[in-house]
């Protein structure tokens, strides 16, 4: 049937967003029936505010407000934190071989004895020094504030003036790695304190040892006695006799001790090996 509409009526129906094609003589289309266009016109109405994605075309392609599309999602970030804590804990194998490589030593070492005064001229190879402690760098021992005062020590008996002043240094066990503060790392030809001792003694031939050190002492004669107990008496070293006083760095800690320490140093001024 025909679709007869007034002016008001179609200016209603364009307003709400129906086009209207109206039957010519050249096109003898069908008109789109009344109950058609309602029907279309009830559900834009009622789908449209629910559900945007879906609402249909309008009838003869006008075109309708497009809805905004829902913003992109961001990457997820987990995954890419996964990939960081793995590469920094991938460096651990290294660390953990290079630390089996140098594993602590467990027993008492002993450096290589060094002269304490080459370049002196004086003394007598028959009253010779052996001097043993803990000493920071084996290599050059009279450096450093304990190897000061150990200077000192040696000079108030004129020893300075003497090449026959010996000094070995010995390293408890474990303590490979640890770095000594100011004192720079050089290369040390550890020895066990056993066979390293013999040696030193049958090269230096010393008229008396002198251990320095409670620790030092006790690996060296083998006992677990106080210090004042040994230093009480006078050892046998290799049948060379030896004096036990205090280590220069507890003499640095205590200065009312170096009176004492003093009383050591002239004892062990006064010994001589024994005649064969």
């Amino acid at each position: 049937m025909a679709l007869n509409l007034d002016p008001r009526q179609r200016a209603m129906l364009q307003e709400m967003g129906i086009t209207l094609w109206m039957p010519t003589a050249a096109s003898p289309a069908a008109p789109v029936p009344q109950r058609e266009a309602v029907a279309v016109v009830a559900a834009q109405e009622v789908v449209a505010p629910a559900h945007p994605a879906v609402v249909p075309a309008p009838v003869g392609g006008a075109s309708a407000p497009t809805a905004p599309s829902p913003a992109p999602m961001a990457p997820a970030l987990p995954a890419v934190a996964a990939v960081t804590v793995t590469s920094r804990a991938t460096p651990a194998a290294p660390v953990t071989a290079a630390a089996n490589e140098a594993l602590p030593s467990t027993e008492w070492q002993i450096a290589p004895a060094v002269q304490a005064y080459p370049a002196a001229t004086g003394g007598s190879p028959q009253d010779a020094w052996l001097v043993i402690w803990e000493a920071p760098n084996p290599s050059a021992p009279l450096e450093g504030d304990t190897g000061k005062l150990l200077h000192h020590m040696l000079r108030a008996l004129w020893l300075h003036h003497s090449p026959h002043v010996w000094i070995a240094g010995v390293q408890r066990p474990g303590h490979e790695a640890l770095p000594v503060a100011g004192v720079p790392a050089q290369p040390v030809a550890w020895q066990s304190l056993s066979q390293g001792l013999a040696a030193h003694v049958q090269h230096t031939q010393p008229a008396r040892i002198l251990v320095l050190g409670m620790h030092a002492a006790r690996a060296v004669l083998g006992s677990e006695e106080a210090l004042g107990r040994l230093r009480a008496q006078v050892h046998q070293v290799q049948h060379i006799p030896t004096v036990v006083s205090y280590d220069p760095a507890y003499l640095l800690r205590s200065p009312h001790a170096k009176p004492a320490a003093w009383a050591d140093l002239c004892r062990a001024h006064a010994l001589r090996p024994p005649s064969s």
